[in-house]
């Protein structure tokens, strides 16, 4: 499976000290080098060393980020996500915003986000459901601009697993 990635998600695993899942469960993430950009920003150790390891940059076509940018009102750097996307065959797009998934969406992409990638992780036995709940409720208390309700549909989800 080809998975891309926008910075959010990453940005969100990273805090959570959780961003070795996307490794355990893709073996490879794909990002382009304009959210490497955005990453970088940011001085975070996780983040260099999935750099070093299974995050691939690569660079997407910028006249099709800004044409997708246009087409969808959505921001630069998950423009360029979709390019890439689609220029690697990319069957999954990892984001958190809804505006992005649903332009993912409507283009054939698969989407999750941070929420997903937890569930998922509980799903085939990379975490538990304690821990699970546990990062959830981090989500819930910190910077992560993921609305309560829908966390708390997540934390219910974990409960049926």
């Amino acid at each position: 499976m080809r998975v891309v990635s926008d910075a959010d998600v990453l940005i969100h695993l990273s805090k959570l000290g959780k961003l070795s899942l996307l490794e355990s469960l893709y073996n490879e993430v794909a990002i382009p080098d304009y959210v490497k950009s955005e990453i970088l920003i940011k001085s975070n150790a996780e983040l260099q060393k999935a750099f070093n390891s299974f995050l691939k940059v690569s660079a997407a076509p910028k006249d099709k980020a800004d044409d997708i940018a246009k087409k969808h009102n959505i921001h630069s750097g998950e423009a360029h996500v979709k390019a890439l996307g689609e220029k690697l065959k990319a069957t999954l797009f990892l984001s958190n915003e809804r505006k992005v998934r649903k332009a993912a969406k409507e283009e054939g992409f698969a989407v999750a986000g941070t929420i997903g990638i937890i569930l998922r992780s509980v799903k085939i036995g990379l975490i538990d459901k304690s821990e699970a709940t546990y990062l959830l409720g981090l989500m819930k208390t910190g910077d992560f601009r993921i609305h309560p309700d829908i966390l708390q549909k997540a934390i219910n989800a974990i409960k049926e697993i």
